[in-house]
């Protein structure tokens, strides 16, 4: 063992660098280790970001081909499953069938002739090895996948950021039309009290001005057919005193 004070000077071999990182990690497994924090790890014990940077992409491509390899076993497994379920869905039916009608077995026929063909098929679909073709297509595939799917990503996106403007416009339009409604009803109740306060008192009621004109007549008619009446009389009198 070296001296207190002296581990900083130790070397250690590959071997013990892979160990102790190893070992290390496990204590970080919980959280999971991000980009930024392995490449600064790796600086201080005199590794390259670049150096990082190519590990990291080796690893991201053995990863995409692992999970490429997995994919492909799993969906050949799944068209076994389904090729099985009609090989024996068909048989079965053809059995019925030869069973309830007079003549000879023959269903064992097409039994035997799909079975050689379902057997070929589990012999691939249970296979672990793929080809290095069929994991590039495989890849190139979950590519499209991705791409289409961000692509769908973004329209949706897309369409939402639309509706959300259309319905900011909308409601900016209804609120700009109630304001205007406010203002206008504000406006025209100022104009009608204006034109109330500076209206001229009413005109006279045209009844009433015909019964005042009309009473001041009938005064002096009566006053005059008296004057007349007093008239005569006086002229009679002078009439018999001279008789």
């Amino acid at each position: 063992m070296g001296k207190p004070g002296k581990q900083g000077g130790r070397q250690y071999t590959e071997a013990e660098v892979r160990a102790i990182l190893e070992r290390a990690l496990r204590d970080t497994q919980a959280r999971g280790v991000s980009h930024d924090e392995l490449v600064a790890a790796a600086e201080e014990i005199g590794i390259s970001r670049g150096a990082i940077e190519a590990a990291s992409r080796d690893i991201e491509h053995v990863r995409g081909e692992e999970e490429a390899r997995a994919a492909i076993r799993a969906r050949r497994r799944k068209e076994f499953r389904s090729h099985l379920f009609s090989y024996l869905l068909v048989n079965a039916f053809l059995f019925a069938v030869n069973a309830l009608t007079d003549g000879p077995w023959w269903f064992f026929w097409p039994l035997l002739g799909w079975g050689l063909g379902l057997a070929f098929h589990a012999l691939g679909a249970l296979s672990s090895d793929v080809s290095p073709r069929q994991i590039r297509r495989e890849l190139e595939r979950s590519a499209e996948q991705a791409r289409k799917e961000q692509h769908r990503r973004l329209q949706e996106q897309r369409r939402a950021e639309h509706l959300e403007r259309k319905q900011r416009l909308e409601q900016s339009a209804a609120d700009l039309g109630h304001a205007v409604e406010e203002g206008v009803a504000t406006v025209l109740s100022r104009i009608a009290q204006e034109i109330r306060g500076s209206a001229p008192p009413p005109p006279p009621v045209e009844g009433a001005s015909k019964r005042s004109r009309i009473a001041p007549l009938d005064a002096d008619e009566a006053e005059s057919e008296e004057l007349g009446e007093e008239e005569a009389d006086r002229g009679a009198r002078r009439g018999r005193g001279g008789r």
